[in-house]
């Protein structure tokens, strides 16, 4: 399973499963207290979301809307547009995203 680090959010990426061949993809994220990850509506042109908080608090904005998520929470993605998965709190939150590709 590649991990993946950025090194100025310390969030960390875990592919647990991709292939070519096969439209679903599974990724695990930790994402540490006080940081966040933007991204621009065009990413999800041609892909379906869903994210499943593991442990900690996500706050998930959409476009205009924005979700507060907690252990537990899932959320699946409506049309593209840009988002940004925020961790306001003071401990990790670590959350799955499941996608599909079409």
């Amino acid at each position: 399973q590649k991990t993946w680090r950025d090194p100025a959010t310390g969030y960390v990426r875990k592919q647990v499963f991709s292939r070519p061949d096969h439209p679903l993809e599974l990724v695990e994220v930790e994402l540490p207290p006080g940081q966040k990850v933007s991204f621009p509506a065009w990413s999800y042109a041609h892909i379906r979301q869903i994210v499943w908080v593991r442990r900690g608090r996500l706050i998930l904005s959409e476009g205009n809307e924005r979700h507060e998520l907690r252990s537990g929470d899932c959320l699946g993605f409506g049309p593209p547009s840009a988002v940004t998965f925020a961790n306001e709190s003071e401990t990790p939150c670590s959350y799955v995203v499941a996608l599909a590709r079409s």
